[in-house]
């Protein structure tokens, strides 16, 4: 007669014929020392795996490893609930059974409906683009060209270049009138009349 307690028994891998039972509500197993079970197997993530001791029975969920968690040779994506004999792989070697004959009575007795009753895997499906019309473009009337005022406009570049000429004409005869005579006389040399 086996034990009332639920345990699992190692089938192979680094430690074969080690039995843990799972005593607690929660048993971690995983290759950091950390855990409930370590198991000394590089293919095994750190924290792999987690056993969950419910009401209504005993369920095993992968933690995100790297290689995965399988019951009965099908990779878990979602917590799963363990029957007497069920077979738990991590990664590839390390293989264990799961022992607890009255697992079946537990849930025969209990409702199913649990926070991780096994439910079918969600499917998904392609969002369906909406349809929405196309806003037509409202016509437009064109614009005026606002007018530009005289000053604004652009001259041609001759007409630029006769009006600095002229400014600058206009200062040099400004300041030949206004000019001093002894400026006249140094730039005679002093030839012309009056200059000494």
């Amino acid at each position: 007669m086996t034990d009332s307690k639920p345990q699992i028994v190692m089938r192979s891998g680094p430690i074969p014929g080690a039995s843990y039972y799972l005593d607690k509500p929660e048993v971690s197993i995983g290759r950091d020392l950390a855990n409930d079970i370590p198991v000394p197997d590089s293919e095994i993530s750190r924290r792999h795996a987690r056993f969950i001791v419910k009401v209504d029975g005993v369920y095993i969920e992968d933690l995100g490893s790297t290689n995965g968690t399988f019951l009965n040779g099908v990779r878990l994506s979602a917590p799963k609930r363990l029957a007497n004999g069920d077979l738990v792989t991590l990664a590839e070697n390390t293989v264990m059974s799961f022992e607890w004959e009255q697992a079946a009575q537990v849930a025969d007795k209990l409702p199913t409906y649990s926070a991780y009753a096994e439910q079918p895997e969600p499917v998904y499906t392609e969002p369906q683009p909406v349809y929405q019309p196309i806003p037509q473009p409202v016509p437009q009337r064109p614009l005026a060209p606002e007018p530009t005022p005289e000053f604004r406009k652009k001259k041609p570049w001759f007409l630029n270049f006769l009006l600095v000429l002229l400014i600058i004409l206009i200062i040099i005869g400004l300041v030949l009138v206004f000019m001093p005579e002894s400026w006249w006389c140094f730039l005679s040399f002093n030839r012309l009349p009056g200059c000494y």
